[in-house]
């Protein structure tokens, strides 16, 4: 059974021993943990934890040092045993002590690092003064402005300048869109001065008390001081590196302690308590239950109860689903997540999308060059990137290459085999082996959810519902007696058996509510809308399950129109690269066979997800379970 068995269990003891059970029974074992108070509603006297956690600050705090060190976080092996939160914190205060000032030191020199930059981009400006920068800031009489203006507006206005006796515009330097320089003009008049070239539009430049010499020889103080920072600099990286090397081990140790003390009280909230005794509830798979009970049973001393029990019979909760699939199925499991996860009770759909999207995949999609290069390159992306969807890759790349050899299509070609099946002229049979294809994929999808039914006891979904063992009836003679009817493939059944067949399970569709209270014993059932409303809906409900078997076949039709047009694309491909010799252009056939197995596999990958989503999972699956998540301490996490 893919979907693994599970155990309720309750672990009850003396209050003040809870945080020992909890860090040696709960903790990092195979429990799934339940709200005791949602559960344990009828025991008087419960109560919740405290939900604050007093370690969470210092597990924060822990955290924000690590990433100030750059020391990824991970776990280190730490004795249960002579370690304490105060130790651990005092420790976090030494690590500080190493770290901030090093850190601090190297925000220092990065600052540094970007006002040199600005200073030697104002000295490139003002290299044309021959005279110690310092000097302009000693004047008693004259004062000195240093920037910029746009050169149409210094084209257009310097003459108006040199009119002005009371001020001196001396020109620095200039690129294409500024001017640079500088004005002085007399104490007395330097505010007018000011709001004069504030209306020519110049951007003062304010240089650095740094700077000191001409423009030159400031420039190459610069230099050498940006030199020696970018040296500091490099000397601060080394010191931080070997800082880590030399205590990560020391860090990680005390991280590691804080996060598991940590996540154990958070086990607090999902348990409750009395004055005395503490209770948990949760589920353990059970192929692991006897390790579990051994384990617990360990605590006899403490009182420590274990109370295991299967989930039958169960109606306020159900177990969480633990897929357990075989190997050769597991890389199927994240599409079947995508859509939900199974009800414990409920067939696990693995195996089914594994098959059939594989299947699906090739027949739309086979060609055996384009399908090893699929395999290739998920094996690149399982190898080299544990991308899950690698593996997936791999398979439907196995299913294009055998489906390719079908066709006798090698990259488009259907020359280099001497054999094969010719899509284009066969495209009405493709289609027809399509449509019945998917009409066999339908029943099988009925099929399931009969077993569905059977497993949750559900009559409806058994016997009498339009995915039950009427509708699959319905369904079956519907196919053999309309499919023909359109031209896909001959008359299997004559129409005076299949119509009365379609009728008569048509009518234990239409009544399946009453036939199924019924066999529950409740004769005396009426519908709550009254006959009449009754008779009216399921009219609705009954066209609208004919319209969603004739949707859901037809839409098969694309798996066939996929593989031809595969075969059409390639056609295309190899036209254009024919040369007038004959042969074929080697360019252009890499390129359109790059192009066609990029968008058409994608595009395949698309629909086949589609067709098993909404066609066939529809028919049985519900998709409403919740995942197996047992009290796990994740050291790489950043979540508190």
């Amino acid at each position: 059974m893919p979907v693994a068995p599970m155990k309720l269990v309750t672990i009850a003891g003396p209050l003040h021993e809870f945080d020992l059970v909890a860090r040696s029974c709960v903790i990092d074992r195979e429990f799934h943990p339940e709200n005791a108070i949602n559960v344990l509603k009828s025991v008087k006297g419960l109560l919740p934890f405290d939900p604050f956690n007093p370690y969470a600050p210092l597990l924060r705090r822990a955290r924000e040092i690590a990433d100030r060190a750059g020391i990824p976080l991970d776990y280190a092996p730490f004795p249960e045993e002579g370690f304490s939160p105060e130790d651990c914190a005092g420790s976090l205060d030494d690590m500080e002590n190493l770290v901030n000032p090093l850190l601090q030191e190297r925000v220092t020199l990065s600052e540094r690092l970007d006002e040199n930059n600005m200073l030697l981009m104002q000295l490139e400006n003002v290299l044309a003064v021959d005279v110690p920068l310092q000097d302009f800031f000693s004047f008693s009489y004259v004062k000195f402005r240093f920037g910029r203006m746009p050169r149409e507006v210094y084209n257009s206005f310097h003459p108006h300048i040199a009119e002005r006796e009371y001020v001196f515009f001396f020109k620095t330097n200039a690129d294409r869109n500024y001017v640079y320089g500088m004005y002085m003009a007399p104490r007395s008049r330097s505010e007018e001065a000011d709001s004069l070239f504030a209306s020519l539009q110049f951007e003062r430049v304010r240089l650095s008390a740094r700077l000191h010499g001409t423009g030159e020889q400031a420039m190459d103080a610069i230099r050498a001081d940006t030199k020696a920072t970018e040296r500091r600099v490099e000397e601060v990286a080394r010191e931080l590196a070997t800082l880590r090397r030399e205590k990560s081990a020391f860090f990680l140790s005390r991280y590691s302690y804080i996060r598991y003390i940590s996540d154990s009280y958070d086990a607090r909230r999902y348990a409750a308590h009395t004055e005395e005794s503490f209770y948990m509830l949760g589920w353990v798979p059970d192929s692991a239950f006897d390790a579990f009970a051994e384990n617990v049973g360990k605590y006899k001393q403490y009182n420590v109860v274990l109370l295991g029990e299967d989930p039958e019979g169960l109606t306020d909760f159900v177990p969480p689903v633990q897929l357990k699939n075989r190997a050769l199925l597991r890389p199927f499991e994240p599409l079947v997540a995508m859509y939900g996860l199974p009800a414990y009770n409920e067939t696990d759909p693995t195996p089914f999308i594994a098959v059939v999207y594989s299947f699906l995949f090739g027949i739309m999609y086979g060609d055996v060059g384009h399908g090893i290069l699929l395999a290739l390159t998920g094996c690149f992306m399982w190898k080299a990137k544990r991308m899950w969807l690698g593996r997936v890759l791999i398979y439907t790349g196995a299913a294009s290459v055998l489906f390719g050899l079908l066709y006798g299509s090698v990259f488009g070609s259907e020359e280099l085999l001497p054999f094969g099946f010719d899509l284009l002229s066969e495209s009405h049979l493709v289609l027809t082996f399509s449509i019945y294809g998917g009409a066999a994929l339908l029943c099988a999808a009925i099929a399931v959810n009969i077993v569905n039914g059977i497993r949750q006891r559900d009559t409806i979904k058994t016997l009498f519902g339009p995915n039950a063992l009427a509708g699959l009836l319905m369904y079956s003679a519907m196919a053999l007696t309309v499919l023909p009817f359109l031209g896909f493939g001959t008359e299997l059944l004559s129409a005076s058996v299949t119509i009365p067949v379609i009728f008569c399970a048509a009518a234990v569709v239409f009544c399946r509510e009453p036939l199924s209270k019924f066999c529950e014993g409740r004769r005396n059932w009426k519908p709550h809308e009254g006959v009449g409303g009754f008779l009216v809906t399921n009219f609705f409900e009954m066209f609208e399950i004919l319209l969603s078997f004739l949707s859901n076949t037809l839409s098969f039709l694309r798996v066939g129109a996929f593989a031809i047009s595969h075969a059409a694309m390639m056609t295309v491909v190899y036209a254009l690269a024919e040369t007038a010799s004959g042969s074929h252009n080697i360019v252009v056939l890499a390129f359109g066979n790059i192009f066609v197995a990029a968008i058409e596999g994608l595009l395949v990958g698309i629909q086949v997800l589609r067709l098993n989503f909404y066609e066939l999972f529809g028919r049985f699956y519900g998709g409403s379970g919740r995942p197996y998540e047992p009290i796990k301490i994740d050291y790489r996490s950043r979540k508190d």
